[in-house]
């Protein structure tokens, strides 16, 4: 399955996403020491929403005291400390995925995602949870569940798995944009439903690998949207990718507002400093 690139709307959402990243790094060249926080910012977004959309709702001193780390809490108060840190160690390893292929100069449309990946990925977000199987694949069709689209048989998980991963070398799909990659990619996987737990971080994760590997922020999308995502996944990656390219303008518009303010400010400083000196 390939996207229609003659559908100029979503060109042109393309190119505009393009435009404001252009911005967004071109804000954060002028604020270098911001870029940490800024980070920051974006890995607890993404932790608290992606936890959302699987039913979880976290708060900001949770998120806070297990992202980050210069912070000493006592973590047997937070029942969803190892949850929370396995989150963002796993969007680590995404990003150094990525950060990898960049230093050696692989090609932006040749990604590549492996089971082993998908594997170590479950593994580690499931790291230290009680009533967690690392890595084991669903074994049945659960009657109760988050999700309710089409989901494999058990007996077709692991074939399933291996042939999106092929997919993923097929020249149609290396062609695609990085956006379109991405949610193919989720779609996909989403549909293979490899993990009785967790299935849907881990599909996430690997979207916004592609993602991040086009230069993008990763996709947040909102719990508000909760509803609307799982319905693309019922009806198809095009909607998915509406879904998706909205979450992109969301994260990268607020991004852009917030580094604006903080230039402003310090500009308002610099100026009441020199007024000062001036006397």
């Amino acid at each position: 399955m390939s996207f229609d690139f003659d559908d100029f709307d979503v060109r042109a959402r393309f190119s505009d996403l393009d435009d404001k990243g252009d911005e967004l790094n071109q804000l954060l060249r002028d604020l270098p020491d911001e870029r940490a926080d800024f980070d920051e910012r974006c890995k607890i977004a993404y932790i608290y929403h992606d936890c959302a959309l699987e039913g979880m709702v976290l708060t900001y001193h949770e998120l806070r005291a297990a992202v980050d780390r210069k912070i000493a809490s006592d973590t047997s108060l937070i029942p969803t400390y190892q949850e929370i840190k396995n989150h963002s160690d796993a969007l680590n390893v995404i990003q150094e995925h990525c950060r990898e292929e960049t230093a050696k100069k692989i090609r932006v449309r040749n990604p590549k995602v492996t089971v082993q990946l998908i594997h170590d990925l479950h593994v580690l977000l499931s790291r230290g949870l009680p009533r967690r199987q690392p890595g084991a694949l669903r074994k049945d069709m659960p009657l109760h569940r988050t999700y309710f689209h089409d989901i494999y048989e058990p007996q077709h998980i692991e074939p399933g798995m291996q042939e999106v991963c092929d997919g993923v070398d097929n020249p149609d799909f290396r062609a695609q944009h990085a956006i379109n990659q991405a949610c193919l990619f989720h779609f996909n996987f989403m549909k293979v439903f490899p993990f009785t737990d967790a299935s849907g971080k881990v599909g996430r994760l690997l979207m916004n690998y592609f993602l991040m590997r086009g230069g993008y922020l990763p996709a947040v999308i909102h719990a508000s949207d909760r509803q609307a995502y799982y319905e693309a996944l019922k009806v198809g990656p095009e909607a998915l990718r509406i879904i998706v390219i909205d979450a992109m303008d969301q994260a990268v518009d607020a991004g852009i507002r917030h580094l604006r303010d903080r230039l402003k400010l310090r500009s308002a400083v610099r100026s009441r400093v020199g007024r000062m000196a001036n006397g």
